[in-house]
């Protein structure tokens, strides 16, 4: 019976540091105007995530790429990626997340596929009944998005107050 349990707690251990080492999958599509790859890397220990696709356009041989990585902090994540299109243009983002007392709060820049500048911030926090939350969204320094929530609970009701603005999109 000795033999047994310490055979079984030995397994165990030899199978959790298995568990623990990098998970990668890799996908592969065959379409009729299009094929590709897709690759993700998770390792859960580390705390990081990564992911790369790669599409080719059958009629002309274009490729569209898109790279995303994610890393987990002592206080949140970053996270950050680019995209390039079957036009050869460009765009990408970095973002970082942080824990606070009592929620979360959050920034983010990036870079359009024709050149503007994107600035993003945004915030979470819990209050004795409910929460409130902001995100904002600026391109090349002009705000384009604000949203703002209050929700509270109270009597079993739930009231929710939210705030949109946006700049019109040409069209």
């Amino acid at each position: 019976m000795k033999k047994l349990i310490a055979f079984t707690l030995t397994a165990a251990l030899l199978t959790g540091s298995a568990f623990a080492e990098a998970q990668t999958r890799t996908s592969t599509f065959d379409g009729p105007k299009a094929s590709g790859t897709k690759t993700t890397v998770r390792d859960k220990d580390a705390g990081t995530f990564s992911s790369d696709k790669s599409v080719t356009r059958k009629s002309d041989g274009a490729v569209a790429t898109t790279s995303r990585d994610r890393q987990r902090t002592d206080t949140g994540f970053t996270s950050s990626g680019t995209r390039t299109g079957f036009n050869g243009q460009t765009s990408s983002y970095d973002y970082e997340r942080t824990k606070t007392e009592n929620g979360w709060t959050a920034t983010g820049s990036g870079t359009g596929p024709k050149g503007g500048e994107y600035s993003y911030s945004g915030s979470k926090a819990r209050t004795d009944n409910g929460f409130t939350a902001n995100r904002s969204a600026s391109r090349n320094g002009t705000e384009i998005y604000n949203r703002t929530d209050t929700v509270s609970r109270s009597n079993g009701m739930v009231t929710r107050d939210t705030s949109v603005t946006r700049k019109p999109r040409k069209r």
